[in-house]
């Protein structure tokens, strides 16, 4: 049914008054503004419908409500619906059937008008085969109590960011440090470094291999050499969403899940085609980049199919490229040179009306080149190769109506093959090759349904279990066996338990909604450990308007293969060169170092509340503040590590690592049980060894994070075509952490190469359906450097960009589809901030290269054609 011309003038003349004062404007239309049609969209009816076809249920809600009915097919097409019961008004019920999905409900002159809108900050999407998939739960009813941030995949390129590995980085919950690239030599921390010039998230800054990152809800390979997943190897041009849950979720997922969840879900039903160009270069020299890619998908009435490619290319920056690293040797690059082509292939088929069958499939090749050179002249080069790919196949298969079992799993493999030469006056003086190649094999199944009768709505419920089996390898070409070779299985059992003790309409004053949530999963890893978790929920609805939401549970990771099965070395020095000047001279220490089978999986316990604000009156407005706390032990680590080791034998914080005048049984035994000798000293120093450090990877550090998010958006329309969109995103860290059991705890937050204390984005922008302009305004705060005796600090940055999309209005023809996006970053072109290299060596860079980047002012413009 069209919408009449007497409703959208009504509409215009509201959105007028928002636009001259709308806190003003929102209170005189609730006390003014009641229309026949409005009290007939406003009255609430009691609502008891089963679970159907989705088309079915929102008929069925006009229909009760005396209400004409309009909806697009295909968006509903083989979609079904939760149960809805309680009282709502016509609108709230359509509203919760459509919850997370790209459409929305509206009553207008006596119709229920459903049409295509924004994505909605909830946490649920409508995804493959008609489900709903959730993120943070297995339950497809299941609001997570967790807090969720949601960015929507065309948000990321009106942006101007390249793919979700940019689009992370600019996040002020996610920290840009570890496996990323412009990452470089000279910082320290567990995991910073740039080894295949790949993007992995890392929430809260605890390390990427403590964010678990998903694509459909499967897992995907390692990458490199850190329990990891590189996010820029699925092209932008497939995904819809990515999902991030800020909060611990072992329960649900299992190992990695400790700073949370990255969930990119792909575009599912895409019925089309569609090119893009990018060309961009940053103003200051180097990084031009060429981006094409492409996506074409069919669907049809029990499925559909979709393929993405694309190819990306930037050249290098170099030292000598930015005025503020020329003191730097001219070779340095401080950005990597990267090529890349990913492909996706996504596709999903009922069968008959009992199963659906899904497959996603992905390739990626990138090739990359990074170079150091020394002021002593001696160059090192290295052109790691990723080629990766996986496969997840999973059926769904209905038991009965509100029953169903599920069965995946993903095969994937990352390899990364590096090749590291050496040159010295333009002669190759050395040359490493070899490979970090990780295997991931996945299978877990499960059953989930409702239970009726026990409370006064249906319990949802899932109960399942899986295998699952990491092998990596560390080897190089030259050598005769593998640095670092081994496999991890898992073998685990999981359920899930939902409590919608009043659903939404069901209550009265201060109570809309009440559900609780209940998860436990217990993993066997046979020689490690045994790890069993639970996560509790709660989300309380105060109004249609107002949510609260708590949670708490266990978290866990396994160790690292690298560190569980690295090769083991002893090494020989003097002990004057560790700080053991009180002994005699020609004392040696002996140092043992290197991987341990012995490790156990780390630990965490966290809790979170948030309150999320949705005015029913304040039509585009959300709100959501949490609160975090993640208490974070057993983390494995190298006890005394970087340049602390020159203190072994001075630092009372280290005796509990040390052995003072070893019996020469147990300086054999050492050396007998490394993989690898060296003697730095003279052949009789095995004789005179006073001390043996087990600097061995080892259970001991603890870290206490917490902090507060805020975020806020709002569109605000300004007539059926025209809006004005504001966003902000804040997120405030806290983070201590003790190295060793006996050791002071040291500030991790807002120290160089950490996350900042505070980090926030926000944008305001204006579109008119085929003009859209946006301006976006970027936070850091100051960092302090404790790298020696006098503290320094490192100044905050704030930056600027902006963007300008314009398509072409709609009239068939050649242009049809047709949009350009012109976009600028760091518009001022602001330097890092100035971070005085270590000790004074001009190898290092004069910034912290992992928090800030230099990039510097870029521009780049797309074109993109749609059929």
């Amino acid at each position: 049914m069209r919408v009449t011309q007497r409703a959208i003038q009504a509409m215009g003349d509201e959105m007028r008054v928002v636009r001259n004062g709308f806190f003003v404007g929102v209170c005189a239309y609730a006390l003014i503004g009641a229309t026949s049609a409005m009290a007939q969209a406003d009255q609430v009816r009691n609502f008891n419908l089963p679970a159907q076809s989705l088309t079915e249920a929102l008929r069925a809600i006009a229909r009760q409500s005396g209400l004409e009915f309009s909806a697009p097919a295909d968006p509903l097409r083989g979609k079904t619906s939760k149960p809805l019961r309680g009282q709502f008004s016509p609108a709230q019920a359509a509203k919760q059937l459509l919850k997370g999905s790209t459409l929305t409900a509206e009553v207008i002159d006596g119709a229920l008008i459903i049409s295509v809108g924004r994505v909605s900050t909830a946490t649920n999407t409508l995804g493959n085969g008609g489900d709903i998939i959730v993120t943070g739960s297995r339950l497809s009813s299941e609001e997570s109590p967790s807090p969720t941030i949601k960015l929507d995949a065309d948000t990321i390129k009106v942006a101007g960011q390249a793919d979700v590995g940019e689009a992370m980085r600019s996040l002020p919950q996610n920290f840009s440090g570890g496996q990323n690239p412009g990452v470089m030599s000279g910082t320290t921390g567990s995991g910073n470094g740039n080894v295949s010039s790949g993007s992995s998230p890392n929430l809260r800054g605890l390390g990427g291999d403590a964010t678990l990152t998903l694509m459909n809800g499967h897992r995907l390979s390692y990458g490199a050499r850190v329990q990891a997943v590189d996010v820029s190897t699925i092209p932008l041009a497939a995904v819809d969403h990515v999902d991030i849950v800020a909060d611990g979720a072992s329960a649900i997922y299992g190992s990695d899940a400790v700073g949370g969840v990255v969930n990119v879900v792909l575009k599912r039903n895409f019925d089309g085609a569609t090119l893009v160009a990018r060309l961009g270069a940053a103003t200051s020299g180097g990084d031009v980049q060429q981006q094409y890619s492409a996506v074409i998908g069919k669907t049809w009435q029990t499925g559909g199919v979709l393929a993405a490619v694309s190819h990306d290319y930037n050249s290098a920056i170099y030292s000598h490229d930015r005025s503020f690293t020329q003191y730097m040797p001219r070779g340095t690059t401080l950005y990597p040179e990267i090529k890349q082509t990913n492909a996706i292939i996504s596709g999903h088929q009922s069968i008959g009306s009992v199963a659906d069958l899904s497959i996603d499939a992905t390739y990626s090749r990138r090739t990359s080149f990074q170079q150091e050179e020394l002021v002593y002249g001696d160059i090192y080069q290295n052109s790691p190769e990723t080629e990766s790919y996986s496969i997840s196949p999973s059926l769904k298969i209905k038991i009965k109506p509100d029953w169903h079992f599920s069965l995946g799993g993903t095969y994937g493999r990352s390899d990364t093959k590096f090749d590291q030469i050496g040159l010295y006056e333009g002669t190759q003086t050395s040359r490493i090759r070899g490979c970090y190649c990780n295997e991931l094999a996945n299978i877990e199944g499960f059953v989930s349904g409702r239970i009726p009768g026990i409370i006064a709505n249906h319990i949802g419920i899932v109960l399942g279990g899986g295998y699952r089996y990491n092998h990596y390898t560390s080897t190089r070409y030259s050598a005769s066996r593998a640095d670092s070779a081994g496999s991890v299985e898992s073998y685990y059992a999981f359920s899930e338990l939902s409590l919608p003790f009043v659903e939404p309409g069901q209550g009265g004053l201060l109570l809309h909604s009440l559900s609780a949530n209940a998860a436990v999963r217990y993993e066997r890893y046979p020689g490690i450990a045994n790890v069993a978790v639970p996560k509790f929920g709660v989300v309380y609805g105060v109004s249609p308007s107002i949510d609260i939401k708590t949670s708490w549970g266990k978290s866990f990771k396994a160790p690292l293969l690298n560190d569980l099965r690295a090769a083991t070395y002893a090494q020989l020095y003097t002990a004057d060169t560790f700080g053991g000047e009180r002994f005699p001279a020609g004392s040696t220490m002996l140092i043992e170092s290197g991987g341990n089978a012995d490790l156990k999986p780390e630990k965490a316990t966290s809790w979170s509340a948030s309150i999320a604000v949705h005015p029913e009156w304040i039509k585009g407005f959300n709100l959501q503040v949490s609160y975090f706390n993640v208490q974070y032990k057993d983390r494995v680590v190298q006890p005394v590590a970087g340049t602390a080791v020159y203190q072994a034998l001075s630092n009372p914080d280290y005796e509990q690592y040390m052995t003072y005048d070893p019996s020469q049984m147990l300086v054999d035994q050492t050396i007998a049980n490394a993989d690898l000798f060296y003697n730095y000293t003279t052949p009789d120093g095995l004789n005179n060894v006073v001390a043996i450090l087990n600097n061995r990877y080892v259970n001991a550090a603890k870290q206490k994070i917490d902090g507060i998010d805020l975020t806020v958006d709002y569109r605000i329309d300004i007539d059926t075509q025209s809006a004005i969109l504001l966003n902000a995103n804040g997120a405030w860290l806290w983070s201590k952490q003790k190295l060793t059991s006996e050791s002071t705890a040291l500030d991790m937050a807002g120290i160089i190469f950490n996350p900042p204390r505070f980090k926030a984005r926000g944008s305001i922008g204006w579109t008119d359906g085929n003009f859209t302009s946006m301006l976006y305004v970027n936070h850091i705060s100051s960092l302090k450097d404790t790298r020696s005796t006098t503290v320094a600090k490192i100044s905050s940055q704030t930056t600027f960009d902006g963007s300008i999309r314009y398509e072409l209005p709609a009239p068939a023809g050649p242009f049809h589809g047709v949009s350009a996006l012109l976009s600028v970053q760091n518009i001022f072109n602001q330097r890092p901030p100035y971070a005085a290299p270590t000790s004074g060596y001009l190898d290092y860079v004069n910034y912290d290269s992992t928090n800030f980047s230099a990039i510097g002012r870029f521009i780049s413009l797309t074109l993109s054609k749609d059929w």
